[in-house]
């Protein structure tokens, strides 16, 4: 099996207390069945503590959605009692995620993270991969599948090459890969406030995105035209295309499995427009791509509904 990572992957360490946010609030935590196991012969008072909080095969949250082993400094008790090797496999990779195609195998690390946006943006080149043979297991996939799937990872690739190219200003990179021009800024929707309806629709993960959201439309309330709003410019080009062929590699090779080829592709630039045009009411470069990762990647109804929306457009692809 061929493992391919972002040239980053490695470099990822949770930064625990340091970070601004916290991956153990607003989530429900399941807990695999070794991990099950495991807790029930912990011994002693927070051995006990352990079971007491643990219901239906999930921890059960505090108020406020806090995970009940989280403590006032936002760091993990059974890290802290138990070690490393005790959490349950959910809290260990997040926030990895991997995908398999066949003989090969996808990791990343989950822009809900801001440790992972700050070390996506934090390249000053282009993004690259690495290789490795690793032992885990293969999906079995015949020859047909073989050769589809070869298909959409040499068009990925080609992707990848065109918003890497130094040869090519920024604008020709958009329009080689997406068409895009600046005839519609907002393409590939019509405007801000086809963005902020479309954003309005999606199943919100709690108050930080409805605050945001509230944020998103007094900004276009207070214009009298959705076209005339401008990219904030907190975003340099190098970012911009970071974050476009990251997006791209978690997302485009699933149309193998889902379809919406398109409408996976449409949504590198729909993230990137949100993220750009309202940078500031997002909280800022890592805030914003921290927000609409967890509201967006995180939800699989949403991302379904964003990629139909944008696969069955007539758009500019």
């Amino acid at each position: 099996m061929i493992l391919r990572k972002p040239n980053f992957y490695d470099n990822f360490k949770c930064i625990a207390s340091r970070c601004s946010d916290t991956c153990c609030v607003g989530w429900e935590i399941d807990i695999d069945e070794a991990s099950q196991k495991a807790y029930r012969k912990v011994t002693g008072a927070f051995g006990d503590k352990l079971r007491a909080n643990i219901e239906d095969g999930h921890f059960k949250l505090l108020p406020h959605d806090r995970c009940p082993f989280l403590d006032k400094e936002n760091l993990c008790e059974i890290y802290a009692h138990l070690g490393e090797g005790a959490l349950c496999d959910i809290c260990r990779e997040h926030p990895r995620f991997v995908e398999v195609y066949g003989d090969i195998m996808e990791r990343g690390l989950g822009l809900c993270c801001e440790e992972a946006a700050r070390l996506l943006l934090a390249s000053d080149g282009p993004l690259t991969f690495t290789t490795e043979e690793c032992n885990e297991p293969e999906d079995e996939l015949d020859d047909d599948d073989r050769e589809i799937r070869d298909e959409v990872l040499y068009a990925r690739e080609q992707i990848f090459a065109t918003l890497a190219d130094n040869s090519l200003t920024f604008q020709e990179k958009l329009h080689n890969v997406f068409r895009y021009t600046d005839e519609n800024p907002f393409a590939p929707l019509e405007n801000a406030k086809a963005y902020l309806e479309h954003l309005a629709k999606t199943e919100s993960f709690g108050p930080a995105w409805d605050e945001a959201l509230a944020r998103i439309k007094a900004k276009i309330d207070a214009v009298q035209d959705a076209r005339a709003l401008e990219d904030q410019g907190l975003f340099s080009e190098t970012e911009s295309t970071q974050l476009l062929a990251y997006l791209i590699y978690r997302h485009y090779a699933k149309c193998l499995f889902e379809g919406r080829e398109q409408g996976k592709l449409l949504f590198a630039l729909f993230f990137w427009n949100v993220a750009r045009f309202f940078t500031k009411e997002l909280g800022g470069k890592i805030g914003a791509i921290k927000i609409l990762s967890r509201q967006l990647e995180y939800c699989e109804e949403n991302m379904e509904l964003i990629e139909k929306w944008l696969d069955d457009s007539t758009g500019i692809c």
